[in-house]
């Protein structure tokens, strides 16, 4: 049997499905399991780059977030690496000093830098199965949907940081330790004037936004959360703030930049590199970077400064185009996949086919409503008061001004482009700043959509330009050369946040490697592929969530344990917690059994 495995493995390897140390260590099994990566097209430097590069965020200042202490063990709040919560180690290395989760980060240095998250926490995964020697093994899937508990982070984070400020004992430990040498009474007086204003303002924050009913495992309403960090918290304005009770699955990474448009529901032009530096800039607002928003006297009458590198924002993106979709790391059964592959093109291809648009060179990313949770797109409809933002230009449509009040969208596509004009064009003078990760961007797309001798010339130009000073003045007074690049951006740039018409609609994507992206729909209610082909009123009413064990019969996670004690996800129709049903997507539930196996079969080879 051991033999058999390992020729298996060998020929796995050879295929480039699974690593040579995996086909080794399935052949040999250890009692600790050595963690694999899948072979998706990246070094271990770039991974490390994706696991340990700041974005901007800024949960608090790293010393206190090191000198923090749990509440239910006397222990450094992070001492387990955030295991607890599902989160993945990474080891102590140049770039990762302190040893911190995957996806966790300092933005600065330990001494004066601030905690923060990337992208990397909430879209890294890792499954554990048996081989049939009974082994176990862990393999590491970067651009997967996590299956942390960020819900409960937020929730105890908030509870020990408010104890450390109310309990005296707790607070003076704390303060010893946060100022080390420097530790006198005045000190931590002053210490505590400042963790006591940083308390009210996140503790206020969580209070406004967590739902009463978890979220679970695996799931964030992270419109939800950036709403209320833009229109709530950085406007200032209480009647802004919502409940973020509209949970969705991580999505996956790879190919993210081959769809023309992103998000859950669809509502974000994609494509090229300006329009990702938009989006990520988004998404790290959500996870609490500095934004500072504030009208003044001088044009162009506002200032966006925050604290979001787009510089690195530009590198990240620049590793996840090179992302390749996850091989599947089992056998596959040839004649199942080809069977599979007709019943797909006639029950899945109109909407998740590969199909290129021919003038943007992206896939087509359809926007439909197929019966699934509203909640989501609903929730991405509301209103906010524009406050100091009012009257300040907005992408939809361009050139306009913003309203008061006006859609949420658009006042986080408004913060968004300002924030993007003030990389580029810093405050006073408002001179191009060569070094502005969002110029990188720029210059990144036009080379890549220009491509005749004249156009080369123009990006030649620009690249001097960003250097000097007066001939960026003579560039931008070409207007042949402004309206050649305008006719190739124009549409691409436009409407940022515009919501589809569709209601309750979201996107569906081409499904490469959407064996390692359970559970599924948008709202992860449906726990594996087997499951989905199920007709929704015959899908499971609840199931844990959370597990790394995968299941690679019914393709998605185990479903009776979970690590969690929010693990459980109640689903089902109509009469459940909004958010959670698991109705819609009927789509190839009519086939017979031996039918959806081998469609499954096909699905995980994508």
């Amino acid at each position: 049997m051991t033999k058999s495995f390992e020729i298996l493995f060998g020929c796995l390897a050879a295929l480039g499905a699974v690593s040579p140390a995996l086909a080794q260590s399935a052949a040999g099994s250890t009692a600790t399991p050595v963690l694999q990566y899948a072979r998706q097209g990246w070094t271990a430097e770039d991974r490390q780059f994706f696991y340990t590069t700041s974005q901007g965020s800024r949960i608090m200042p790293y010393l206190w977030f090191k000198a923090l202490r749990r509440l239910d063990v006397d222990e450094p709040f992070g001492g387990d690496q955030l295991a607890r919560y599902g989160y993945l180690p990474n080891d102590k290395s140049r770039s990762n000093p302190e040893g911190l989760a995957v996806g966790f980060v300092i933005d600065g240095d330990a001494k004066t830098g601030f905690f923060g998250m990337s992208c990397a926490a909430c879209h890294t995964a890792q499954i554990e199965y048996q081989n049939k020697d009974g082994a176990t093994q862990q393999l590491r899937i970067d651009g997967a949907p996590a299956t942390a508990d960020f819900q409960a982070f937020l929730i105890d984070l908030t509870a020990a940081t408010r104890a450390t400020l109310s309990d005296a004992d707790r607070f003076d430990k704390f303060a010893r330790a946060v100022l080390g040498d420097r530790y006198t009474a005045t000190r931590a007086k002053d210490l505590k004037t400042d963790f006591a204003a940083w308390v009210k303002q996140w503790g206020d924050f969580m209070d406004k936004s967590l739902p009463a009913s978890h979220w679970g495992p695996g799931r964030l309403d992270a419109f939800g959360m950036i709403f209320n960090r833009v229109a709530g918290k950085d406007l200032g304005i209480e009647a802004n703030f919502k409940i973020a009770d509209a949970p969705v699955s991580y999505p996956f990474l790879w190919n993210a930049s081959r769809q023309d448009k992103t998000q859950w529901n669809g509502d974000v032009p994609n494509g090229l590199y300006i329009n990702a530096i938009g989006r990520n800039a988004g998404e790290v607002f959500g996870v609490f970077a500095e934004f500072t928003p504030k009208k003044q006297l001088l044009p162009p009458f506002y200032s966006f400064r925050s604290s979001v590198n787009f510089v690195n924002l530009q590198q990240l993106e620049e590793k996840i185009v090179a992302l390749k979709p996850p091989p599947w790391p089992f056998a596959l059964d040839p004649d199942k996949v080809n069977r599979g592959r007709v019943l797909f093109a006639q029950n899945c291809g109109s909407c998740h086919d590969q199909r290129e648009i021919a003038e943007t060179g992206n896939w087509l990313t359809p926007v439909k409503a197929v019966g699934t949770d509203s909640r989501m797109f609903e929730n991405a409809l509301r209103t906010s008061q524009s406050g100091v933002l009012a009257g300040a230009l907005t992408p939809n449509p361009p050139g306009s001004k913003l309203s008061n009040p006006a859609a949420t969208t658009d006042v986080l596509a408004a913060a968004v482009v300002g924030a993007l004009f003030d990389d580029a064009f810093p405050p006073l003078p408002r001179l191009p700043n060569p070094n502005s990760g969002v110029w990188q961007a720029i210059q990144k797309d036009i080379a890549d959509i220009l491509t005749n001798q004249q156009d080369a010339a123009f990006l030649q130009r620009l690249q001097g330009a960003l250097r000097n000073h007066t001939l960026f003045l003579e560039l931008a007074r070409d207007h042949a050369n402004i309206e050649n690049l305008k006719t190739h951006l124009r549409d691409r740039l436009a409407n940022l946040y515009k919501v589809p018409g569709e209601a309750d609609a979201y996107e569906s994507r081409v499904l490469h490697g959407i064996w390692a992206t359970a559970p599924y729909l948008h709202n992860g209610s449906v726990p594996n592929l087997w499951e989905l082909l199920t007709p929704p009123a015959q899908r499971k009413p609840f199931f844990m969530v959370g597990s790394r064990k995968y299941d690679p019969v019914n393709v998605g996670y185990v479903t009776d344990e979970s690590p969690s004690k929010d693990g459980k996800l109640v689903v089902g129709g109509s009469d459940v917690q909004p958010g959670n049903s698991n109705a819609g997507h009927d789509f190839g539930t009519g086939l017979s059994d031996d039918e959806k196996w081998q469609l499954i079969e096909y699905l995980k080879q994508l």
